[in-house]
């Protein structure tokens, strides 16, 4: 059987709703999801010359750790390696907002008027996005992918 799509349905629109659907989630679940559990803190990250390196990975559609912390002013080195087997895209909420964001390896990233917006990480692949936070506060991140139910959250201390 051959979906048809009806006259006058919006399929951008409907993108529009997953996503946005996502946003929410990740904004109501916090530190907590059903599908990982309460939060897990880590530090910071390892020390290297230019400030700290974190490393999240994506594994069986979940950010590990889902909350990572970070310090007001501090450099960072942040490192997403997608591990699944499918696409996913890592979506900070705010911390990037109006901030210089260098990005490498080999995924897409999507910037807006305001900045840094979001990147696509391809199976097997990895990003390093570095930059310095420039506001304290508790920063949700998700994928914004239909079906993706993965967030996390980083949190930066003053």
């Amino acid at each position: 059987m051959i979906y048809r799509r009806p006259r006058g349905e919006n399929t951008i629109g409907l993108m529009k709703v997953f996503k946005r659907a996502g946003a929410l989630v990740a904004l109501v679940c916090g530190v907590w999801s059903p599908a990982v559990g309460f939060a897990e803190f880590v530090p910071a990250g390892a020390r290297d010359q230019e400030g700290i390196a974190v490393t999240v990975r994506i594994e069986s559609r979940r950010f590990i750790p889902h909350v990572v912390n970070l310090r007001i002013g501090q450099q960072v080195r942040f490192i997403l390696k997608n591990e699944d087997v499918e696409l996913h895209a890592f979506v900070p909420a705010n911390l990037l907002f109006r901030t210089n964001v260098q990005v490498s390896g080999d995924g897409a990233p999507q910037f807006g008027k305001d900045g840094f917006r979001r990147v696509l990480i391809p199976s097997g692949g990895q990003v390093e996005l570095v930059f310095t936070s420039k506001e304290a506060g508790s920063f949700p991140f998700f994928c914004d992918l239909p079906g993706h139910m993965m967030n996390g959250t980083i949190v930066v201390d003053g």
